[in-house]
């Protein structure tokens, strides 16, 4: 560890096996400043900017160096930034947290790859579920909406496996996106473990849900399943990583 390095140490949030990182600006003395809720197990009750020891900011946990995305500024001035707000009050684990801060202390933007990686799946999620919605209703009468696959071949699902099928895939790209963030995977390569898992996940679904239809129809749910997920990876809303450079 270095002067002006980005720390994270893991934690887990009470009550489940979910972990997060908690993030910190390495003074290179022994010291690290950070942002952190009063209370750990009262996120949401507010908190503020501390400096304290590096055995502090571990808390008996492995400390780790994570400087992407790249610094903006010499490590003297990323140091110097955070010194400048220990003190600071406010701590919100969505939009000022311990990510947010370091990050600004660095770049001179405040974004947190954890919050982006759940609000984009959260919002990828409601994109796939409404376009699912607006192609059943767009087929009318019709009780199913004809898929067609990158193959050629085209599969009849209704909005009862459709739905199902988008969410479930949804559900395993956040749990493989967050995982891989937390394993230390940078933001493209934990991009595309979500992705591929969202693709495997939604295709089973969609197989599963046409196995009365025996072992060709089952292939056949698999692809548009497949057709399902990377025409919504298309369309999916983005959400806006970026916030003012005020710390």
């Amino acid at each position: 560890m270095a002067r002006g390095d980005r720390l994270e140490v893991e934690h887990r949030i009470v009550g489940s096996t979910v972990t997060y990182l908690h993030h910190g600006v390495d003074v290179g003395d022994g010291t690290v400043v950070h942002a952190r809720p009063r209370q750990f197990r009262n996120p949401f009750g507010g908190g503020h900017v501390v400096r304290t020891s590096v055995a502090e900011f571990a808390d008996g946990r492995g400390v780790r160096i994570r400087n992407d995305p790249p610094a903006s500024f010499p490590p003297d001035e990323v140091v110097a930034r955070a010194l400048a707000h220990v003190g600071r009050e406010g701590y919100d684990p969505v939009i000022d947290n311990c990510e947010h801060f370091a990050t600004w202390c660095a770049t001179g933007r405040r974004a947190s790859r954890q919050v982006d990686i759940v609000l984009g799946r959260v919002a990828a999620a409601a994109s796939r579920a409404a376009a699912a919605v607006s192609a059943r209703l767009a087929a009318g009468t019709a009780p199913r909406v004809v898929v067609r696959t990158a193959i050629g071949t085209s599969v009849r699902l209704g909005l009862a496996t459709m739905l199902p099928a988008t969410l479930i895939g949804e559900a395993a790209a956040l749990a493989a996106e967050w995982t891989a963030h937390q394993r230390g995977a940078s933001q493209q390569a934990s991009r595309r473990v979500g992705e591929s898992a969202g693709l495997t996940a939604t295709s089973l679904a969609c197989a599963v849900a046409a196995t009365p239809s025996g072992p060709i129809g089952m292939a056949g749910g698999a692809m548009a399943g497949a057709t399902l997920w990377m025409a919504g990876a298309a369309v999916a809303s983005r959400i806006i990583r970026e916030r003012p450079a005020v710390p």
